[in-house]
């Protein structure tokens, strides 16, 4: 599934998956022909794209990252940013080889302390080795600890509660404006993390499902999350075969100011 949405013309963002960690159709399911019929109930797992008018990034390197990439005809990125060491989110990382390629230069990884020690460790071909081969996988790993610029996009980490670990939401700012928050992967959005986006134009949050589940957010905690933020529009992802988008109407929700 592909949403594209510019903010003020400043910031272009592409939902390059807003699928759970199994995606949707999981496999074995069992669904309606209408269900399967409808494209946008295909949901691979949950990452974003982001432009300026300097850099590109994306955040989160999903196991379809390969496809995400194609499908929205990205050749290039300056950084990407991961949220949390959980494999929906990192196990397409190898296939930033082929930006390093492009660019003939390591390609910064952005992450917490603790999620990158999981990357360093599963990817530890890639980020311990002193003479890697032209054409492979080369990180340039920087600790997320506050906030960062990636060329003219100002970054705030927002540690959020994902329940035994902490995950790294994001607030992406131009000229000192908070334009975008994407918060996924959490049971909740610390108070002060909403006083730090109050009125942002756009909000993306976690939305696992209807029924209440002990890490994610569920379709009510969003939507009351969003009504505090108050967002020009917030928008949910991390999504279960639980929303048929037609149906629902869920996949972008519109909060009203």
């Amino acid at each position: 599934m592909s949403d594209k949405e510019s903010i003020k013309q400043q910031l272009k963002v592409v939902f390059l998956g807003t699928g759970t960690s199994q995606g949707v159709p999981i496999i074995g399911g069992t669904y309606s022909a209408d269900y399967l019929a409808n494209p946008k109930n295909h949901r691979t797992r949950p990452s974003i794209y982001i432009e300026t008018s300097e850099v590109s990034i994306i955040v989160d390197t999903t196991p379809e990252m390969r496809i995400q990439v194609l499908r929205e005809g990205i050749a290039n990125v300056d950084a990407v940013l991961i949220t949390h060491a959980h494999a929906d989110h990192i196990m397409g990382m190898d296939d930033c080889r082929r930006f390093c390629h492009q660019s003939e230069k390591p390609l910064p990884i952005y992450a917490g302390a603790e999620s990158m020690k999981s990357i360093q460790r599963v990817f530890e071909y890639a980020f311990n080795t002193v003479h890697i081969p032209k054409g492979y996988f080369v990180p340039d790993p920087r600790i997320v600890d506050g906030p960062f610029h990636v060329g003219d996009l100002k970054i705030t980490p927002a540690p959020l509660p994902h329940g035994r670990m902490t995950s790294n939401g994001y607030i992406f700012s131009l000229d000192q404006k908070p334009l975008l928050a994407y918060l996924t992967d959490c049971k909740e959005v610390p108070e002060n993390i909403i006083h730090q986006i109050q009125d942002v134009p756009v909000a993306v949050l976690d939305a696992l499902r209807f029924k209440p589940h002990p890490t994610h957010m569920c379709y009510d905690e969003a939507l009351t999350t969003a009504r505090r933020i108050r967002a020009g529009q917030t928008w949910l992802t991390h999504l279960t075969h639980d929303y048929d988008h037609d149906l629902h109407q869920a996949v972008a929700y519109y909060a009203q100011q």
